[in-house]
Parts: structure tokens; sequence; C-alpha cells
């Protein structure tokens, strides 16, 4: 692409970056011949910096990008082409040394390893930092696309904190595995086809997103994977067998228990909710069992209660062991007064919760490493629609 239209960069810093400021900064990553990935900042079609390196590793050639777009607008500059001025002064800074021809080069460093961006050299120093005074300002406003085959890892981006660059390909996970799409938007109905999950109206889709958040996809609903946080997908297996038939104080005046710890995602997704939950210890005749509670649940319309308080049992070699049916406190009764089969009757710490008996089948089972809270609770919300599946709400 070339060097930069230097005349774009007078010698007022402040003067040149007004001018300038509708003039968009985008990264490009690329691949050489070797296979080694490399990005360019380019502005207006000319490049004015490049990776200081160039990457085996795609992942982490835009690690280096990210860490330069983010770092690059607070870090300070150090003119190492005047005498006496110190090798370092801060753990990221540009620094500008004289070259072998007279004139000027800039580099993007960190406190060991090779530097992460590379400017073009010129003569004049002035318009030098002129660039970098500008790169410093609209970098943070700066887009990246990846023009490589190579496919973006939206879970990857989502675990690093990044906004996902646009691309010509993307790989996305659902359940366990990934799958490569060469578009950043897909319908719910094409994510369970692509899964293989047919025929698609007997599985449920959620999408995970990095704080914590479980979010339903509709089979019509059209997800864009370069939203911020997008993490992964989940299906969740419509089908069920209805078993043969086996609270404390209010949250809002006492402090909620924690009697045991939950895996970090588990306790991620709890707090997303928004809901106050508890985990609790309860000694029964036949040893302990584990509860976890999560009260003022939202219930599907069509029952006596808006609210509820639901309790899950916790086996002890969860995760791997799975979750097995739901109780509700107070109990669901249908707004048509419809039986609602295999339910009965489980006291909890002397109160009296309503036992919903409906298990995982053979075709679906637990998914030791996948299946979790969050799974759970999306089955959870399944079981209460299907029940006006099977039987419709009488009016």
């Amino acid at each position: 692409m070339g060097s930069p239209d230097w005349t774009y960069f007078d010698n007022t810093h402040h003067q040149q970056s007004t001018k300038m400021a509708k003039q968009d900064l985008t990264f490009y990553v690329r691949q050489k011949a070797d296979l080694a990935f490399y990005w360019e900042l380019q502005h207006d079609g000319h490049t004015v910096c490049t990776s200081g390196e160039a990457y085996p590793d795609f992942g982490d050639c835009l690690a280096g990008l990210y860490v330069f777009r983010g770092l690059a607008a607070k870090s300070p500059l150090n003119d190492r082409s005047v005498d006496g001025a110190s090798e370092r002064i801060a753990s990221t800074e540009f620094e500008i040394v004289c070259d072998q021809d007279g004139g000027f080069d800039w580099t993007f460093q960190q406190t060991t390893g090779e530097p992460l961006a590379s400017g073009i050299a010129h003569p004049d120093k002035d318009k030098l930092l002129s660039v970098i005074c500008f790169i410093k300002q609209f970098i943070s406003d700066s887009e990246v696309i990846v023009d490589a085959e190579e496919p973006v890892d939206i879970e990857s981006c989502s675990a690093r904190g990044h906004h996902p660059p646009r691309a010509r390909k993307y790989s996305i996970r659902i359940d366990k595995k990934k799958y490569v799409i060469d578009n950043d938007s897909i319908t719910g109905r094409e994510l369970l086809q692509l899964a293989k999950k047919t025929p698609h109206t007997r599985f449920r889709l959620d999408q995970k997103l990095r704080d914590g958040v479980i979010k339903r996809i509709g089979y019509d609903d059209v997800v864009s994977v370069c939203v911020p946080g997008v993490e992964r997908f989940m299906t969740i297996p419509l089908d069920q067998t209805d078993g043969a038939a086996k609270l404390t104080t209010s949250p809002a005046t006492a402090e909620l228990r924690r009697h045991f710890d939950l895996p970090r995602g588990d306790s991620d997704y709890l707090n997303a909710l928004g809901l106050p939950w508890e985990t609790y210890r309860e000694s029964v005749e036949d040893g302990i069992r584990l509860w976890l509670f999560v009260h003022e649940w939202q219930v599907t319309k069509g029952y006596n209660r808006n609210k509820v308080t639901v309790a899950i049992m916790i086996p002890s070699g969860y995760p791997t062991a799975q979750l097995d049916m739901v109780y509700f406190l107070p109990a669901l009764v249908r707004a048509d007064d419809y039986a609602i089969a295999r339910t009965s009757n489980t006291w909890i710490e002397k109160q009296k919760f309503q036992r919903w008996s409906r298990h995982r089948t053979s075709e679906n089972p637990w998914r030791p490493g996948f299946d979790n809270i969050a799974t759970h609770f999306s089955m959870v919300e399944c079981w209460l629609e299907r029940e006006f599946e099977k039987h419709p709400l009488r009016t």
C-alpha cells in the first residue's frame, strides 16, 4: 500500500489532528507467503506502521494487535534520538531513534521482547511526531479487518475481551464442537442445522455471553457473532421422560447463604441473572444433601404464580454427575387447573416444595464438561413450556 502521504502531517501536531479527525485508521491482518501472519495499520490506504514481527500463530498476531491498539493512546513518547535520553521511561512506550540514513525511525516497545509495532521512517522528525500524535489520538476508534483465510475464533476473542474483527470466516462453538461459517450473521435455525440437530424443532438454542448471561435464540432470530462478548452456543434437547412419582426465610430479610462453592462458570451465570441465590447444605437421615436455591425466578405465563423459588439438588459428583429434576416453592398450578403429571411434594428445610419429576433421555444424556446449571435452567424453562404444548391451556 506504500508509505503515508506525508502532506497530511504538518509540523503542528494539534492542527493535523483536527484536520485528520474524520480520516479512519484501519488495521489489516494478512498472511505472508511463508504462512506467517502480520498486521498493518493504514490511513487513507497508506501504511503508517506494521507489526514488529511476523507471527506463526494467527491468534498471537491478533493478540499483539489488540495490545498495541489498547495501550498506544496512554503510552508516552521516548525520544531517544536526543543526547542523554533514557533507555526506557515506561513499560510500554513509543520510541524514536536515528536510522542509518540520518533520518528517524519509531517503534512501539514493551518491557521485553520484539517491538509490537514498527513505524515508517522519515527524515523530518516533526512529521514523525505528527504521525505518532495522530495514532495516539485516534487508534481507539480504529477498525480491525482480517484480510486472510484464517477463521476468527469468536470464543477466543470473548475470553480476551476483544471485539471480534471483520473477517472472511469465523469459528464458533456449538456445545463442544467448533464450526466455521462464512458470514458474521446466522439464524438460530441455521445454527441448529450446522450442528446437525434435526429436526430443529426438537431443540432449543441458547447463546452464552462472556458475563455469564444466557440468551435464548429463536429459530428465525438473526445472530451476529461479531457482537462483543459472544462466547458460544448451547443446544438443549426438548425431549424428556416424566419419572414416577418421589425455604428458607425471605431473601429480602436474611443474608444469602453460601454453604458450599459452585464452579466459577455457574456462579457467573447465577450472578448474571440478577436474582438472589443461595447454596444450602441440609442434614438428613441418610447423610447430606446439597441444594441450590434461586429466589424470585420468573415463571412462564399460564401458571398461578409469576415468581417462585427454584431448588436444584446438587449431587456430590457434580459437574461430572448430572443435575436432575426441579423443585418449586410455592407449588405451581396451571391457570386452568388441569393436573400436572408426575409432581409430588418434597420437604426441604421444613418447607414443602413441589418436585417435577423430569429427566434427560438416553438419546440426549448429561454431557460432562458442557452441561451445567445454566443448561439445566434452560431445560427447566422448556419443561414449563412443554406442559402447555402437550396439553394446551383451556380457556
